[in-house]
């Protein structure tokens, strides 16, 4: 009696699944990553993604999110049959990468399994020089504050030893020395503001000359905002580094998103959009935001609204 109960239970199960199966699309990614080998800083890296539908409905691709340095095309059609697939093209540019590299783009799509599937570049980015960091986030900064920031520069080639130079400022406010660097190889960049730099943002750069032949002048973007007595809430990215929005996820078949980077690192514009032909009534459901940050990587925001006769409230 027991093993024929068993059967029956494993029976319904397979059925239960394969009828599911057949009634709603599968993403298989058969090449989530792709290493691109070793290449020169400045190369630009390009590669097709294949991805497949392996289930029984048609596959949507609703939109694909590209990470830091990445642009994305979708060549194929966004609605893909059974057995058909999509491909997708990413370009990398590596003119601001240095060392070993990993960069994701996201693909939001139907799959109730695999709402948002992943396909990486990774690789080896190979460069006369490294800035750390780069860019150079100086943060909120009150008036009058005095301002020091160190940026180590180091040798990226094995066997191969490139200094700066001479560093150029582009503004009267921006200040900048170099220095050997006491505790190991390569050089210091001691950069400082001045006290009386003017309210509100700013973005400056540093033009560091070389002695590398391949790349003679880096720029080094240095950027952040000075603050009075009045600020405005509610504040963005408050730290003291970058923080790149590195994914998003939302309630597909509710509403649709965009992401604007207003100023990289440290400010980002996420805009919402209820669908069009909701039924009336509530919704309730959350937002979540994924970020490169070491202790805020997930953040959730709750997401409620009222459809009344197929119209958003």
């Amino acid at each position: 009696m027991r093993g024929r109960w068993g059967a029956g239970l494993a029976l319904v199960f397979a059925a239960g699944l394969g009828a599911a199966e057949e009634g709603r699309p599968r993403v298989a990614l058969d090449e989530p990553v792709f290493d691109f080998g070793t290449v020169d800083r400045g190369a630009r890296v390009d590669h097709t993604f294949r991805v497949p539908n392996r289930g029984g409905a048609t596959l949507r691709i609703d939109h694909v999110k590209s990470s830091c340095g990445c642009t994305v095309a979708v060549l194929s059609e966004r609605e893909v049959p059974p057995g058909g697939e999509a491909r997708v093209g990413v370009s990398l540019d590596t003119a601001r990468l240095a060392g070993r590299t990993t960069k994701t783009v996201n693909v939001y799509t139907n799959d109730p399994d695999a709402p948002v599937v992943g396909l990486s570049l990774a690789g080896q980015v190979l460069a006369d020089l490294i800035l750390t960091p780069q860019p150079l986030y100086l943060g909120h900064l009150r008036r009058g504050e005095a301002v020091r920031r160190e940026v180590i520069v180091t040798s990226g080639r094995p066997g191969e030893r490139y200094v700066v130079e001479r560093v150029e400022p582009t503004s009267p406010h921006l200040h900048a020395r170099l220095e050997p660097r006491p505790d190991g190889p390569g050089q210091r960049l001691v950069v400082e503001l001045d006290r009386d730099l003017p309210l509100g943002r700013f973005n400056e750069q540093l033009r560091l000359h070389t002695t590398s032949p391949r790349e003679p002048v880096l720029t080094l973007p240095v950027f952040g905002s000075v603050e009075g007595d009045v600020v405005v809430l509610p504040p963005q990215n408050r730290g003291a580094r970058p923080v790149t929005v590195t994914s998003v996820t939302v309630p597909d078949g509710v509403v649709t998103y965009t992401l604007a980077a207003v100023q990289e690192g440290r400010e980002y514009r996420l805009t919402l959009r209820l669908r069009d032909g909701l039924k009336p009534g509530k919704v309730e459901s959350k937002v979540e935001i994924f970020t490169d940050h070491p202790e805020e990587k997930h953040l959730v925001i709750p997401l409620y609204a009222i459809v009344r006769d197929g119209r958003r409230g």
